[in-house]
């Protein structure tokens, strides 16, 4: 959404951006592990966050900065996770107003800093071994959606920094993202006779100790099919090798097979050293279509948490944002 914030309100976040990151209220977390990495420019990416796995951040500290600028943004932001929350029915708990359940942060690139593809929320089970089956903080939630407010003003294609969408190329024919906690992990390619289905992970089917996992899919009248007999291996989620080893172990129908894809696949020690060149803009499925998208001052970009995957181009000089995610309720067995 262009123009969603005006000149004078784009004008006041950025200053209060730079103000903040001269303050030294922004954390790197990649340089603070290693000063030294070879890749110092890439990393050089800096948030000031409004809370971490240890408290409230920088963002909702009223010594810094302009704060009642920052509550101001964060009061039009919670208008629009409501407007999200009734007009997206399977999502109504992001209207919940819980604690630490709407992450927001300030955001600085420095010259050459870019961000690798990847998505900005997995399904449990994808987090750790057996982690559907952990006990959950009280008012456990998740990524939903994740949205970005631009700065800078005259920016050009030739300063970079574009944001990379990885969009399916046709449109799903049922609703994506996640079925309860069964959060989507890849899709079924759509073909002459078939429509792109998403497909999700269940990971709690009957079978003995640490094979219980199941994919499924939706069709459009919204009825569920299983895509294996019988539910597989756990362990199976963490090999590499992509969409190849993921059909042969997950997947029992050579048709489903054919068209399945991993939405973000398990890194192997060579796809995660940049030596391998990637599938280029087709995808890995020959299913996807890039959308670049430029960080014009004021913009409102927002996606799916889940199914989307993304990344940042290299900015050519320095940027600044905000972003955020709106969560929703991870649901304990009794609610589903």
């Amino acid at each position: 959404i262009r123009g969603w914030l005006s000149p004078e309100e784009t004008k006041a976040v950025c200053d209060d951006v730079r103000q903040c990151f001269r303050q030294g209220q922004f954390t790197n977390f990649i340089l603070s592990r290693n000063p030294n990495k070879a890749d110092r420019a890439a990393n050089d990416r800096w948030i000031m966050p409004s809370f971490s796995s240890s408290g409230d951040g920088p963002f909702v500290d009223p010594t810094v900065g302009n704060i009642e600028l920052r509550q101001n943004l964060k009061f039009k932001m919670a208008q629009v996770k409501a407007a999200l929350a009734r007009g997206l029915t399977d999502r109504q708990t992001l209207a919940d107003d819980v604690a630490q359940t709407h992450e927001m942060e300030y955001l600085r690139y420095g010259e050459g800093a870019l961000l690798a593809r990847h998505v900005d929320e997995h399904h449990l089970e994808l987090k750790r071994p057996n982690g559907s089956k952990l006990p959950l903080k009280p008012n456990a939630s998740r990524r939903s959606v994740t949205w970005l407010i631009y700065l800078n003003d005259e920016w050009d294609e030739e300063d970079g920094g574009q944001l990379r969408l990885h969009e399916r190329a046709s449109d799903a024919i049922a609703r994506v993202g996640a079925r309860g906690n069964d959060l989507q992990v890849g899709w079924l390619r759509r073909t002459s006779d078939y429509g792109e289905q998403p497909v999700f992970l269940d990971p709690n089917r009957d079978g003995p100790e640490n094979e219980t996992c199941m994919l499924y899919t939706m069709d459009q009248s919204g009825k569920k099919r299983d895509l294996s007999r019988k539910p597989f291996a756990n362990i199976a989620l963490y090999l590499g090798g992509g969409d190849r080893v993921a059909r042969r172990l997950m997947v029992d129908d050579p048709v489903d097979a054919e068209r399945f894809h991993l939405i973000d696949a398990p890194k192997s020690l060579v796809s995660s050293s940049g030596l391998v060149k990637g599938p280029g803009p087709m995808g890995e499925d020959g299913g996807e279509r890039i959308r670049d998208i430029l960080p014009t001052a004021g913009t409102l970009v927002m996606f799916d948490s889940v199914s989307l995957p993304h990344e940042v181009l290299q900015t050519n000089r320095e940027r600044f944002g905000v972003q955020g995610w709106f969560h929703e309720k991870i649901y304990i067995r009794s609610d589903v």
